[in-house]
């Protein structure tokens, strides 16, 4: 439904979310060609924008706010520790089990670098942001 309370026909709503599908998957193209320009993949930057911003996280965080399995969080953030953009930190005062994740010099560098460039280039303001927020909402609807 639109906000107008009229209902789309189905063959229109279907062509609509085609559409929105093939843009967002432009979109995604273009982040990941900026990325790979700072030897990151975009899915590899939002891991580590989610370490920078929120500092200290856990494998088991991580993989709660990308929606995904452990062992995915984990080959994700293997990835980054291989490059040198995070590194694993024991936890030995309370528990050594526990692993906290942190960005190293270098993966702050990429990542304020990789931000940069996709601020310079997109444009996207919060209020685009909350506009997508809606379609995606009306989507699942």
């Amino acid at each position: 439904m639109n906000g107008g309370g009229l209902q789309m026909p189905d063959n229109k709503r279907i062509l609509t979310i085609s559409e929105w599908y093939l843009e967002c998957q432009n979109i995604t193209t273009q982040l990941n060609k900026m990325s790979e320009k700072h030897g990151l993949s975009y899915d590899q930057f939002l891991v580590l924008e989610q370490i920078v911003e929120l500092g200290r996280n856990t494998p088991g965080q991580i993989a709660v706010v990308f929606g995904t399995s452990a062992p995915a969080a984990s080959r994700k953030i293997n990835t980054l520790q291989s490059k040198k953009f995070i590194r694993k930190i024991r936890d030995m005062e309370n528990d050594q089990r526990n692993v906290w994740l942190e960005a190293t010099e270098e993966g702050l560098r990429k990542y304020k670098a990789l931000k940069k460039d996709i601020t310079k280039h997109t444009g996207i303001k919060a209020t685009d942001l909350e506009y997508l927020r809606q379609i995606n909402q009306t989507i699942i609807e």
